[in-house]
């Protein structure tokens, strides 16, 4: 078998620039590549390394359900949760819940939407 590596993971969008837009304000998300002649794709990267793609939903052929009910999550790690969610909530995103805390483990967690309902779980640095 082949070695695999790791790429970015691609959230299609139905509005492009609105979701662009809010990963590069709400989240920080830089812009490292952006491409919009023949179809529309945003490379966005974190200072820390995460990568994400944008694409439009609606050049792939696709129309996006019920996002809320999506069967993969993504999933981001803060030193300050609590902190993260009063930034998050202050942008005007959508808080789903938390922060919440584990005390068996010891760790807090909660999830935010992007505007199109795409979630994210978010942990904070104890979490195992």
């Amino acid at each position: 078998m082949q070695p695999i590596r790791p790429r970015e993971s691609v959230i299609l969008a139905e509005d492009f620039k609105v979701l662009v837009f809010w990963y590069r304000e709400v989240l920080g998300f830089e812009l490292t590549r952006l491409a919009e002649d023949d179809f529309h794709f945003a490379n966005l990267e974190t200072k820390s390394g995460i990568k994400i793609g944008i694409g439009s939903a609606k050049q792939m052929g696709l129309e996006p359900g019920n996002r809320s009910k999506a069967s993969v999550i993504l999933q981001l790690e803060v030193d300050d949760l609590p902190e993260f969610f009063e930034d998050v909530a202050a942008s005007g995103a959508n808080v789903l819940f938390g922060p919440t805390k584990d005390t068996k483990e010891n760790f807090s967690f909660g999830a935010i939407a992007d505007p199109e309902g795409n979630q994210w779980w978010v942990v904070d640095k104890d979490c195992p």
